[in-house]
Parts: C-alpha cells; sequence; structure tokens
C-alpha cells in the first residue's frame, strides 16, 4: 500500500525555492531526453450540470523514479468558479521499491508558479526588474512569490477585478515578499511600463490584446485548459511563441480556438533550422535564442516528477 502525504504535510517539506529548482531540472532533463514526458491524456464533458476537466499525467526517469498525475475538477467556467477538484500524483520511487500517494493542490500550484518563472527566465529578452502577475488565485500566488524569489525586482504589480480578492493577495503573499507587491484596478494600470506579463486567469475569452503589450518583452502564459482562452491570436502571430508541449498546446484554448477557425498556422511558433516546433525544455538546454516572446505552459508531468522527488527526499530526512 502507497504511503499516503497529504497537502498539509507537503507544505511543510517543500517551498518555492525548492520548486524553483525542481522545474528548472525538469526543463533540463526533459530537454536531454533523461525523462519521458509523454503528451497528457485529457476529458471535458458536462456533469451534473458543470464542466468537468479530467487530466492523466504519467512521466519517468527510467531505473529511478515514476510518477502519474491524476486531476479531476469541476467547474462553472462561464463564471470563473472552481466547484470541487480531487487531485494526486502516484509515485514510484523504482530503486527502494517505495510508493507514495501524494495531494496533488500544493504540488501542482507550486509548480506551475515555478514553471512560469523559470519558463520567463530562459526566453527574456532583457533583464526582468518590473513583473506584472493577473489574476490573484493560487496559481497566481505561485507566480507572485516564484518571479520574486528568482528576479532582482524593482516593481511587482497584480490585479483583479474586485477589490476583496486585491486586498487578500496584498494579506496572504505580502509578508513574504522582498519587493513591495502594488496592487491596481485594471489590467491596463497593471501591465504598463513592465518587462514582463505572466497571466493565470480562467477566463473564457481573452483579456490582453497586442494594445496592452507595448513594450512588454516577454509574456508568460499559464494554459492547458481547452476551455479558456487569455491572450487574443494577433498577440500569438506577433510575437514567437515558444510552449513547454506542443501536442498539450494543440489541445489548450487559444490553439484550439485557432484550429477552429482555420488560423493554426499563422500561430508564430519557434522552430528550429529543420521546423521543428522548440519547447522551453529546448530553451532550457540552450536551443533557442533569447527573444522575448510568448512562454505558452501547458503543464508538465516532468516537473510532478521531480517535485515528488524533492518531497520524497524532504519526507525520509523528516521520518
Amino acid at each position: 500500500m502507497s504511503q499516503h502525504i497529504t497537502d498539509a504535510e507537503i507544505l511543510d517539506l517543500v517551498d518555492i525555492p525548492l520548486m524553483v529548482e525542481a522545474c528548472r531540472e525538469a526543463f533540463e532533463m526533459v530537454g536531454r531526453g533523461e525523462i519521458l514526458n509523454p503528451a497528457r491524456s485529457q476529458r471535458v464533458e458536462v456533469r451534473d450540470g458543470l464542466d468537468f476537466f479530467g487530466l492523466d499525467m504519467p512521466a519517468e526517469w527510467p531505473g529511478h523514479y515514476r510518477s502519474r498525475k491524476i486531476i479531476e475538477e469541476y467547474s462553472d467556467v462561464a463564471a470563473g468558479q472552481l466547484a470541487r477538484r480531487v487531485a494526486y500524483v502516484q509515485f514510484e520511487d523504482l530503486q527502494s521499491g517505495v510508493s507514495l500517494r501524494l495531494d496533488a493542490g500544493v504540488i501542482t500550484d507550486m509548480r506551475t508558479g515555478a514553471a512560469a518563472a523559470v519558463g520567463l527566465s530562459f526566453l527574456a529578452g532583457r533583464a526582468v526588474e518590473r513583473v506584472a502577475v493577473l489574476g490573484t488565485g493560487r496559481v497566481a500566488r505561485q507566480v507572485v512569490l516564484a518571479c520574486d524569489h528568482l528576479f532582482h525586482l524593482t516593481e511587482l504589480r497584480s490585479t483583479s477585478r474586485r477589490a476583496t480578492n486585491r486586498d487578500a493577495f496584498v494579506t496572504q503573499v505580502g509578508p513574504s515578499l522582498k519587493t513591495q507587491l502594488t496592487m491596481t484596478t485594471s489590467i491596463e494600470a497593471c501591465v504598463e511600463g513592465v518587462d514582463a506579463v505572466l497571466m493565470a486567469v480562467p477566463t473564457p475569452e481573452p483579456i490582453i490584446d497586442v494594445d496592452h503589450l507595448k513594450g512588454v518583452d516577454t509574456v508568460v502564459v499559464i494554459a492547458g485548459d481547452s476551455r479558456t482562452r487569455q491572450v487574443t491570436q494577433q498577440v500569438l502571430c506577433d510575437c514567437p511563441v515558444i510552449v513547454d508541449q506542443y501536442e498539450q498546446a494543440l489541445t489548450s484554448g487559444e490553439f484550439r480556438w485557432a484550429a477552429e477557425q482555420d488560423r493554426l498556422h499563422e500561430i508564430n511558433l519557434m522552430r528550429s533550422p529543420i521546423g521543428d516546433v522548440l519547447s522551453v525544455a529546448d530553451a532550457a538546454c540552450g536551443r533557442v535564442p533569447v527573444s522575448g516572446g510568448v512562454v505558452y505552459l501547458t503543464g508538465m508531468a516532468a516537473q510532478d516528477l521531480c517535485a515528488a522527488v524533492r518531497v520524497h527526499e524532504r519526507w525520509n530526512q523528516k521520518h
């Protein structure tokens, strides 16, 4: 039987610096072919009057570790509300035979935020000093913490439509930051004059277009949900785009919309000299020119695997 490690226990074992390290390692090892990261399988349907979203995400470091993350979410996408969620990582140490079942709420939120900051560091075409984070949810909190940790920031902004969300966000993350967090009342005020914009907003219609991004070097879109679109098609056409997993990107909202409109070919994907789509893992291994643009993230099972390894190691140290 697997040992069960809860979200509360995981939160006591890992932090954002450790997750940044895990995500960097995941990108690099996938880029070198040392971790297998096949495209995930996903289901989207309506159940009991709610939007159901299911994911199965396997990864393996051959001869060392194997993991599989399962996520089931019930939400009202139109209202931007999550009703309930089940998420866990089944983890195996192939050398010791140890099997763990890890709650995946903390792991997913933290590694998603960490991956956004790490992805930004790979592609940014200039020093990242002023950052805007759109959203005030669980993932946005981790994005803010990861950017504050990874970069020497002079300005850090965030925004939400609701004043209560803005106030709660400052209360939750402000005390943990080196950089003062400024909350704005509009997207326009949030993104004006920044070096990078990172987005974690589950919206069915785009909230960012090219006019918002004048002067912005790099945009990070935390995507992966076929039901949501955060940026317009023109953003993905005007800026070079690098994805974490191309097959997964094709099932994400912006790419699905482009395909339905017969405009997928317009997306300005970064490619190798022979035409292969380049990924963030390629960037981690130095195969992508540093240029700025759009980092389009759908979430990688390899990140869950590397995060789970660290939980496993810290758990062993304490027990």
